[in-house]
């Protein structure tokens, strides 16, 4: 009877040992699968397929029926304000040799808590907000309201933008900007407005204009931007006008004060790029700062575009625009610096409303690189030297490169459509520039189906597949693809 006794005591102990043991290994296989699902539900914490993927994910990770072990769950809950998702489940095993106790299940718990934390990061928004913006998805003209290409845009900026800051109006770890682009860009701060008086002189070392061949040794800084200038961007010119009311109507005449019979318009913050012929190499549009001794021209600045009326039709022309062709004008809307607080970027977002001119890549990623790295003219971006912060552009366009009179490269790309090829192959050797230099681009083909473009937006892009290329052919497509590229860009961590 004593050994019997003994027996069922032995074998007990030696079960409590076996299926203390395979209770571990479920429990470590459970809590892993939490982990790996929870983590795989914060990177998309705003698509419909979140709760989707938390499920494949831990059913991935713990296969059905694992040391022959029941589940119960994944449980989750989702604290969207703190961006926390919460994981629970347990798993029941039928017991070995512990029966001989009377123990014939054992059931083990595990908990994960996932916390999406965006770290040391500055992130640029460079909009196309060329005329064909102002078209529906679909290419026709006058959409219904709130249907616009530029308004499904910013809609869908603004939603990067909640994703990124979550529940934090100021977050020191961000920083993002917003430069709009199309034809050319204006390159002053939107919420300063120009004052002409109030432009400074800065002491240069000597050098030859780059344009007018002319000996100078100061370039010109106006009060609303960092961005230096060749030449003093010039004032409204008064004028005495038919009605004498000060207004120049189009077909009304009127004399000016310099007695040219043209009308000096104030400067509405546009530069041409630094570039001068057709070779590749001999300009500075690809670089950051002051460009000395560039194809033997120096750039410590950039050309101001000075706007003059024609008194007989009432249209800007532009200097050394094609003969016979009109110019784009210059957006309204200027760079808005890197901000950490979120206010200040919904409201630049929210502000772009305006469309108008043409299509030119070139220009908008460029100053979007120029607005992103902490070098002059723009300094907003931090020092990295340990190399812990994330910098990333965001290029979105609906179309393909269209040379015009009066864009910001004075059409020396080629005019209309026969400019694609050269500025195609100049934007896939600033992008290689700029990824080369730690910079991670993501591009966004929205509302046009191009071979062409698509094949572009991939070279560009960091890489051929989403999330850095990425299509968008329609509202719904875009929404999801900001959604995507913010969750790439927030980094995770296990809280607990």
């Amino acid at each position: 009877m004593f050994m019997a006794v003994g027996a069922v005591a032995f074998v007990g102990v030696v079960g409590i040992s076996v299926d203390a043991m395979r209770g571990y290994l479920v429990q470590s296989r459970l809590s892993s699968a939490l982990d790996a699902a929870g983590l795989a539900g914060a990177r998309v914490m705003y698509s419909d397929t979140r709760n989707a993927d938390i499920q494949m994910y831990f059913d991935a990770n713990f296969p059905n029926g694992y040391l022959g072990a029941t589940v119960t769950g994944p449980i989750f809950t989702i604290d969207p304000s703190n961006e926390v998702i919460t994981l629970t489940a347990e798993a029941t095993i039928g017991t070995t040799l512990t029966q001989v106790l009377g123990f014939d299940n054992l059931t083990v718990a595990a908990t994960s808590e996932i916390t999406r934390q965006t770290e040391l990061l500055d992130v640029v928004l460079a909009i196309d907000m060329s005329g064909s913006m102002n078209k529906a998805v679909d290419g026709s003209n006058n959409p219904p309201a709130g249907e616009s290409r530029m308004e499904l845009a910013r809609a869908a900026a603004l939603d990067l933008v909640d994703i990124l800051y979550g529940a934090d109006e100021l977050a020191p770890l961000l920083k993002i900007g917003v430069v709009p682009w199309s034809g050319k860009v204006n390159v002053m701060n939107p919420n300063i407005a120009f004052n002409a008086g109030a432009t400074t002189t800065v002491a240069v070392p000597a050098f030859a204009n780059p344009i007018t061949a002319a000996a100078q040794s100061e370039v010109y800084v106006p009060n609303n931007s960092p961005v230096p200038l060749l030449s003093m961007p010039p004032a409204a010119e008064p004028f005495v006008d038919d009605n004498g009311n000060g207004v120049r109507n189009s077909g009304e005449s009127y004399t000016d004060v310099n007695g040219n019979g043209k009308y000096d318009v104030e400067w509405q913050g546009c530069v041409f790029t630094r570039y001068l012929t057709g070779g590749v190499g001999d300009d500075a549009d690809m670089m950051v700062g002051p460009a000395i001794g560039v194809g033997g021209k120096d750039w410590p600045a950039w050309e101001v575009i000075d706007w003059q009326g024609e008194p007989v039709s009432g249209f800007a022309k532009c200097p050394l625009a094609v003969s016979g062709y009109e110019c784009t004008s210059c957006l309204s809307h200027g760079i808005t610096p890197l901000q950490t607080t979120k206010a200040a970027i919904t409201a630049a977002i929210a502000d772009l409303t305006l469309p108008g001119g043409s299509t030119e890549m070139l220009g908008g990623l460029a100053w979007a690189w120029r607005t992103l790295v902490p070098a002059a003219p723009f300094t907003e971006a931090d020092p990295d030297p340990d190399g812990q912060r994330t910098q990333a552009i965001i290029l979105l366009t609906d179309g393909e490169y269209t040379g015009w009179s009066g864009d910001g490269y004075k059409t020396q790309l080629g005019f209309n459509t026969g400019a694609q090829t050269l500025a195609n192959q100049r934007l896939r050797d600033l992008s290689t520039i700029i990824k080369e230099s730690g910079v991670v681009i993501y591009t966004i083909q929205f509302a046009v189906n191009s071979p062409t473009l698509e094949q572009l937006m991939k070279d560009v892009a960091s890489g051929p597949d989403s999330p850095f290329y990425n299509k968008a052919p329609t509202a719904a497509d875009l929404q999801e693809v900001f959604k995507e590229v913010a969750n790439d860009l927030s980094q995770l961590r296990v809280s607990m």
